[in-house]
């Protein structure tokens, strides 16, 4: 239709209906099913996905995706983690924590970056930044002028 009219058509060579076409594959994944419940340390390199229960400690190479039933007890540690489900622990994630809006999360995060659907809901503290950056001494913190705010409080006297 759109062709030129002195230009030919090229017909595919007999070769490419014989070429190797590879489906494009995910990591593979450690499942732990809603039927199934573990507890200890879980360390690997696979990405995990968990729609049951979860106690203990979680350290991960890859993503931590914990689905809607999902329901963790544990420190995670992993390179992303993405969470539908309920998680009551501290969270470490070196890229980021994705918190969909069926998220319930009782413990701090710590992460580079973070994502939080409306509706997510969180109980600790988050922090957000590189991890790799030390934390000043105590000594050096003193010498200059301080960059965390204090708060002091007076407590009353008694009256005699």
């Amino acid at each position: 239709m759109f062709r030129s009219k002195d230009r030919p058509t090229a017909a595919l060579p007999a070769t490419a209906a014989s070429m190797d076409v590879r489906p494009i594959t995910t990591p593979p994944t450690t499942t732990i099913d809603a039927s199934s419940e573990f507890t200890g340390s879980l360390k690997t390199q696979k990405a995990v996905h968990i729609d049951g229960k979860v106690e203990g400690d979680i350290d991960c190479g890859s993503i931590v995706t914990i689905g809607n039933g999902g329901k963790v007890s544990a420190r995670v540690r992993a390179e992303a983690v993405l969470i539908d489900g309920e998680v009551h622990g501290d969270i470490e994630a070196r890229t980021e924590i994705t918190l969909r809006k069926t998220a319930r999360v009782h413990g701090d995060l710590k992460t580079e970056g973070i994502v939080i659907e409306r509706g997510a809901k969180v109980e600790g503290q988050i922090t957000i930044g590189p991890s790799n950056r030390a934390e000043p001494s105590r000594a050096e913190s003193n010498r200059g002028e301080s960059t965390t705010p204090t708060l002091a409080l007076a407590t009353p006297k008694p009256k005699l």
